[in-house]
C-alpha cells in the first residue's frame, strides 16, 4: 500500500505558528541580544521554537576547511526522525573574536587573542543550528515582533553589521599643533599616518628608534617598542588618540611618550 500525502490547509499552519510565536515569545526575547539596537534571536530562543513545533535541532560534520570551520545543522521531527531543514554554520579566519586580532572599540583599537579550538568548532555548531532553525522558522519569528530580526545573533559582528563604531572613531585630521619649546610635555589629539623603524650601531652598540608622523603635523620618536606597537595599532585603526610628547636632545626633535585612546571618549 503506497503512503498517502496529508495536507493541512495554510489557514491550520498559520494558526499553529501563531499559537506557537504567543508560546514562545518571551523566552525569544528574554534571551534575544540586543547589537547596535537591534534584537536577534540567539541559538536558545530558536531552539525553542524548534521544540514547539515537535522537532529538534542538532548539529554534524564539523570540520576544517579553507578559511575556516565549518558545521551542518538539522532539523528532525521527534516522531519519524524525518529531516526538515539544515543549515550551514560557518566560523571564518578573518573574525578577530575568534582567531585573534585587532578589532576598533568605542576606547579604540583592542588586540584579541585566538580562542582555542574547542571554542571555535563549539560555534560553528550554534550557528549551523541557528541557521537551520531560521530556515524553517523565520516566519514565527516575524509573527512575535516585527522588529525582531530573523539573522541569527551569533553570526552578527559585535559591532553590528553597519560597522558604526569604526565610522564614529575615524575623524578628520586637526589643525597643526604647536609643539613645546621647553621640557614640558604635550598631548595632542591626531590621527597616526605612519610608524618608521630607524636602526643603527653606535659605540659598539646596536639602537633602533621607531618614528611617528601624525596627521596634524606631530613627529616623534621613541626606542620604547611597547609605545611603538600600541602607535601602530592607532595607525591601523585609522582612529584619532592622544600623542603625548616632549622635547628630544637635539634641537627640534621630540620624544614620544605614550600613545593612548582620547580622554574625551566614553
Amino acid at each position: 500500500m503506497s503512503a498517502q500525502l496529508t495536507v493541512i490547509p495554510p489557514q491550520e499552519l498559520m494558526r499553529q505558528s501563531t499559537d506557537i510565536a504567543t508560546v514562545c515569545k518571551d523566552i525569544v526575547l528574554a534571551s534575544s541580544a540586543n547589537i547596535q539596537g537591534r534584537n536577534y534571536v540567539k541559538v536558545e530562543g530558536w531552539m525553542s521554537i524548534a521544540t514547539a513545533h515537535g522537532c529538534v535541532a542538532s548539529a554534524k560534520d564539523v570540520r576544517r576547511v579553507d578559511g575556516g570551520f565549518v558545521a551542518t545543522g538539522e532539523i528532525r521531527r521527534m516522531s519519524d526522525r524525518q529531516l526538515l531543514s539544515t543549515g550551514e554554520g560557518f566560523v571564518g579566519e578573518d573574525e578577530p573574536t575568534w582567531f585573534g586580532g585587532t578589532i576598533v572599540t568605542a576606547k579604540g583599537p583592542k588586540h584579541l587573542l585566538k580562542r582555542q579550538d574547542y571554542a571555535i568548532r563549539a560555534m560553528a555548531q550554534t550557528r549551523a543550528i541557528s541557521r537551520a532553525c531560521r530556515s524553517a522558522f523565520a516566519h514565527v519569528v516575524v509573527l512575535m515582533d516585527a522588529g525582531l530580526s530573523t539573522t541569527p545573533a551569533e553570526e552578527v559582528p559585535d559591532g553590528g553589521f553597519d560597522n558604526q563604531t569604526v565610522s564614529q572613531l575615524k575623524q578628520s585630521p586637526p589643525a597643526q599643533t604647536e609643539l613645546p619649546k621647553d621640557d614640558r610635555a604635550i598631548t595632542t589629539k591626531t590621527v597616526i599616518k605612519s610608524v618608521e623603524e630607524k636602526s643603527g650601531t653606535k659605540n659598539g652598540k646596536d639602537w633602533k628608534i621607531y618614528i611617528i608622523k601624525g596627521a596634524n603635523g606631530v613627529e616623534a620618536g621613541t626606542f620604547d617598542k611597547k609605545i611603538a606597537d600600541e602607535a601602530i595599532l592607532w595607525r591601523d585603526a585609522g582612529a584619532e588618540c592622544d600623542v603625548t610628547v616632549k622635547p628630544g636632545r637635539k634641537e627640534g626633535s621630540f620624544e614620544l611618550l605614550s600613545v593612548k585612546e582620547p580622554d574625551d571618549i566614553p
